[in-house]
């Protein structure tokens, strides 16, 4: 195990394609301390911050026991690191970032943004070049399996208008204009822009089929791309663990899915060209 300093890596998404299973196979994995929280968001604000840190240290305690439930236990160091996330504001300071990953000690450690997937050029050249022994690891989905699955979360938080499901003329416009889609369901573009902005980084794809299909297996080949034990299980929490999988999805009505296969038709098939493996059935999958 070769811990670096600062994260040892960042996994910039996708949203909705396995980013919730990975924090909780690495939290309970005996070589990694991840941070109390998962997601830090500091490199996608106009002014860089960890808001999440004081949002855990003013939470009253019955409701922050009960966030805890679904969490490894913490101690003084995830403590430690709030009060000091929770002062890191101003300008992006990637040194600053980089020391909060300290309190790993000699374990390793990262965070799990999806929001960095859409990330400015220059922002990911900058990570680039300050963190040049960071990891970046690409979780990838089927993207119309992917917006599904992120406009059955808008709504389930009254984020999402359900009746433009109503009209397919409709819903083909909000795709083109709604931001909760947008480039993060583009997997080859944002795979694209990493590697060319900062090409000196180890830039990694896992495709969340694998995931499905076989989690163990999944599982192990990301533990020994990161340089843990593959062999050391996550405490008693299975691979196969999902702690969203019951949550419910709207009904997808033919007429939307065929909306959905022609907006995502050119990207199905680069998919399968760039990432091969399970990729390359999907545009079969849709009839292409």
């Amino acid at each position: 195990m070769d811990s670096v300093a600062g994260p040892d890596f960042i996994c910039i998404g996708m949203q909705k394609a396995g980013t919730d299973w990975l924090y909780d196979q690495l939290q309970f994995h005996p070589d990694f301390w991840m941070p109390p929280i998962k997601e830090f968001h500091y490199f996608d604000r106009d002014e860089p911050r960890i808001g999440r840190a004081k949002t855990f240290l003013q939470m009253p305690p019955k409701r922050l026991e009960k966030r805890l439930s679904r969490r490894r236990p913490w101690d003084e160091r995830d403590w430690q690191f709030l009060e000091e996330a929770s002062r890191l504001s101003g300008a992006l300071d990637i040194q600053r970032y980089a020391a909060l990953f300290r309190y790993k000690g000699d374990l390793l450690s990262g965070e799990i943004t999806p929001g960095y997937s859409t990330l400015r050029e220059e922002i990911i050249a900058r990570i680039g070049e300050e963190l040049p022994r960071t990891k970046i690891i690409l979780l990838i989905r089927d993207p119309i399996a992917r917006a599904w699955s992120q406009i059955s979360m808008a709504q389930r938080h009254d984020n999402f208008d359900a009746s433009v499901l109503d009209n397919p003329v409709s819903f083909a416009e909000f795709l083109r204009n709604s931001a909760l889609v947008g480039d993060r369901s583009f997997p080859t573009r944002i795979f694209e822009r990493w590697s060319r902005c900062a090409p000196h980084l180890s830039i990694r794809f896992f495709l969340f089929d694998a995931i499905v299909d076989d989690a163990d297996a999944a599982r192990d080949m990301i533990l020994g791309h990161l340089g843990a034990d593959p062999n050391k299980k996550s405490g008693a929490l299975p691979s196969d663990h999902n702690r969203k999988s019951q949550l419910p999805k709207l009904p997808l009505a033919d007429e939307n899915l065929g909306v959905l296969i022609e907006y995502f038709r050119n990207e199905l098939r680069a998919c399968a060209a760039l990432f091969g493996g399970s990729a390359r059935t999907w545009p079969a999958k849709y009839g292409l």
